[in-house]
């Protein structure tokens, strides 16, 4: 141990396996307290091997191969989050570029806005010619 980053690193390393160990006999003594000690083990045991013999060992095989599979699959999903990542830039970047032409190449008009706004102040000129009262209706 040369650095700080070895020592502090060895001693993390003996903080957890006596943390584990800690909790490993906690748990066996917890289980030599009880009036039947392990049973509850035991069965849980002899349950799983009931299991694997009426589900047939094909099927315990298939299962065994799907655990042992799942790290690698994890490991495919870690490599590809940065190119989901950079799939995901580049697609707002084209959405960006073709907004922005988009824009510059069309008008800033819409029907819609354009009619419900330009409605409602010809009411109110026609409105106030008529009357002769003009800006006090507003």
């Amino acid at each position: 141990m040369y650095t700080l980053f070895d020592f502090i690193t060895h001693i993390k390393i003996i903080e957890y396996l006596i943390a584990l160990s800690f909790i490993a006999v906690f748990v066996i003594f917890l289980e030599v307290l009880k009036p039947h000690p392990f049973s509850g083990l035991i069965e849980n045991g002899k349950d799983d091997l009931n299991f694997v013999r009426e589900a047939g060992m094909k099927n315990f095989i298939r299962s065994a191969g799907k655990i042992m599979a799942a790290p690698f699959i994890g490991l495919a999903y870690v490599i590809a989050l940065p190119i989901a990542f950079v799939v995901a830039i580049s697609m707002l970047a084209i959405e960006g570029m073709a907004g922005a032409f988009g824009k510059s190449a069309s008008f800033g008009w819409r029907p819609v806005e354009a009619y419900l706004g330009g409605k409602k102040q010809k009411k109110n000129k026609n409105k106030g010619a008529d009357d002769g009262e003009g800006e006090k209706d507003k």
